[in-house]
């Protein structure tokens, strides 16, 4: 078992209501958002913390969160990512252009947009100093799945098979140093931008007696190591929603699930519903255990049930865990 070096992962909605995933690192500004949807169980300051968003499609129940998402940035210097399919920059734009702003100068934000397609990705620059003017686009080659990195992790993207433009997501991070959740709430020392500053000469290789100041003190690298970092291959957790599992994109998200330390699965049916399934493009709940399964995941969360199963919800678990006996749901 990988050891996982976010300390907040997040359904924000549980399995019944929007499908919204928080993963939170501490130390930074680094926060990761699977999905735009409902996200009031988040709050300002925890919009405010993203690096980057990834959303599937534009469904209202994986859209209808954007604005709150701009708005928590709005007041920060920073680059914010946004990831999406064909047609995600220009909805995103017509978004952001719908208010009107008094662009002060100290809202500084850039969002970054890139739309994920076959064999190419698009990109656009928004900028508020700039007043968001109109977006240039540019086209690159993509071959996939890598569509996002930074010296933590990557994200992977591949295509579903929905009614509309969609994409599933996994986050892989990267083996070495990581910061250890359990050890900074135990530590005597509260998490600060230090763990970036630490984590930064970790991996450089950096003279484990280097000092570092904190709260009046000098600690070496070596003393923080031991007591705030591990070493591991780093986990993976696996986001699939809305999606036919169909012949056509069985075979990549196996890839994507593959040895996730968590999958995180669309069941919207049950085995009953299963016509309804091959016409809405979702899963039925065994389906999602015969991924897990497949991927040999180590948990496996179903996530968008459908309303029409509210107060029989445990139907819709038993039918995976006949297939996947490590599963749960969030209800």
């Amino acid at each position: 078992m990988a050891a996982r070096a976010f300390s907040t992962v997040q359904l924000v909605n549980g399995s019944t209501g929007d499908p919204v995933l928080y993963l939170d690192y501490p130390g930074g500004d680094n926060a990761l958002l699977f999905d735009g949807g409902e996200n009031c169980g988040l709050t300002a300051a925890q919009l405010g913390d993203l690096e980057a968003a990834f959303i599937t499609h534009h469904h209202v129940d994986h859209f209808i969160g954007l604005d709150r998402i701009i708005r928590a940035n709005m007041d920060r210097d920073k680059i914010l990512h946004l990831f999406g399919p064909v047609n995600t920059i220009r909805k995103v734009y017509d978004r952001i252009t719908a208010y009107e702003y008094p662009f002060f100068p100290f809202q500084k934000i850039v969002v970054k947009i890139t739309e994920l397609l076959p064999g190419k990705m698009r990109t656009a620059t928004l900028e508020c100093t700039k007043k968001f003017p109109e977006p240039v686009v540019v086209e690159t080659a993509w071959t996939g799945p890598v569509c996002y990195e930074n010296a933590d992790l990557r994200v992977e993207a591949v295509h579903a098979d929905h009614t509309v433009p969609c994409l599933s997501f996994a986050l892989a991070e990267k083996s070495g140093y990581h910061p250890d959740p359990s050890k900074l709430a135990t530590g005597i020392l509260k998490t600060g931008i230090w763990v970036q500053e630490a984590l930064r000469l970790l991996r450089a290789g950096a003279d484990m007696q280097t000092k570092i100041e904190l709260n009046g003190g000098n600690f070496t690298l070596e003393t923080l190591a031991a007591n705030y970092f591990t070493e591991s291959q780093g986990a993976r957790v696996a986001y699939i929603t809305d999606t036919f599992f169909s012949d056509a994109v069985q075979p990549e998200l196996l890839k994507l699930a593959k040895g996730a330390w968590r999958l995180y699965c669309d069941s919207f049916y049950a085995r009953a519903q299963a016509k309804q399934a091959a016409q809405y493009k979702h899963m039925i709940a065994p389906q999602a255990g015969e991924l897990a399964k497949l991927a040999k995941v180590e948990q496996l969360v179903l996530i968008h049930f459908a309303t029409r199963y509210a107060g029989k919800y445990q139907m819709l678990i038993d039918e995976a865990a006949a297939v996947f006996p490590k599963v749960s749901a969030e209800i």
